[in-house]
């Protein structure tokens, strides 16, 4: 009943990106320093997020630099590439209500709705955050020389 942690990590991962591709090359290694992931891991986030062009990803020496504007890419674009089930799978079902129960015989369809709405909500706050917000908390927080 909650979204993958691949979501938090594909978002740190385009922070790590956007905040320091300019001065350093971006390989796995280096981002997964920041992420305390391992490296391949990052690479398959880095190899998801290529194929939605978010990112663009140099092959052999590495390096990885955001593809599209920050304002462009919401926290929906990216848990959506790297986890498609996550909303989905946001509100689990238990699977085996007893069909003997009059209540267990309609749980499942007594939660479609509601749990339909706050998927829609949970998409609709989702597609309303940017990196570009991210990136403007990030850096409210850091001293002026940064």
């Amino acid at each position: 009943m909650r979204i993958n942690t691949k979501c938090s990590l594909a978002l740190h991962i385009l922070i790590v990106v956007a905040v320091f591709a300019k001065k350093n090359k971006m390989t796995s290694e280096l981002i997964a320093k920041s992420t305390g992931s391992n490296p391949v891991m990052i690479r398959n986030i880095l190899g998801s997020l290529r194929q939605a062009g978010i990112v663009d990803v140099q092959r052999g020496s590495g390096g990885a630099t955001l593809k599209l504007d920050p304002k462009e890419i919401t926290i929906w674009s990216v848990c959506s590439t790297v986890d498609p089930a996550s909303l989905t799978n946001l509100m689990g079902l238990h699977p085996n209500p007893s069909q003997r129960c009059p209540v267990g015989r309609k749980i499942h369809a007594l939660l479609k709705e509601p749990y339909c709405a706050i998927g829609k909500a949970v998409r609709k706050t989702m597609e309303g955050c940017t990196l570009a917000d991210l990136l403007e908390q990030y850096y409210q927080g850091l001293p002026p020389e940064l």
